[in-house]
């Protein structure tokens, strides 16, 4: 086992100015000893995502870029924004291109989510009440 975990983080929002992003680009300085969080590649020049574009030409370089972070990575945190009580297109889209990869980037990887939100706590904790 490495001496430390390598922890990819994923940001789910495109905007330079959100506090998602914000989040993102300081949590490698916040990383707890024995963890390293690394900033995954950028996943807003994904297209969006059409059978026929990989049949015809394979994954996108972004898209395979990510899946090898992915690999590479003992673990994924999400950094995300909420968009109508589910998550960002560009996100989805991103995990779709994903999905069709063989092998497959997130088998046996823990996955964590979170997001810098009112909103994001308030559906938390709505859920945490059910």
């Amino acid at each position: 086992m490495a001496d430390k975990l390598n922890i990819l983080v994923i940001c789910g929002s495109l905007r330079k100015g959100s506090y998602n992003a914000a989040l993102t680009r300081a949590l490698p300085a916040l990383a707890p000893e024995g963890m390293n969080l690394i900033t995954a590649p950028p996943i807003g020049t994904f297209p969006l995502y059409n059978a026929d574009i990989q049949d015809a030409s394979g994954f996108p370089g972004p898209a395979e870029d990510l899946a090898a972070a992915i690999r590479a990575a003992d673990g994924v945190l999400f950094v995300t924004p909420e968009y109508n009580w589910s998550m960002p297109g560009v996100l989805k889209n991103a995990i779709d291109w994903l999905s069709r990869m063989t092998p497959q980037p997130f088998a046996a990887k823990p996955i964590a989510m979170f997001g810098a939100a009112i909103l994001m706590y308030f559906v938390v904790q709505t859920q945490l009440v059910k």
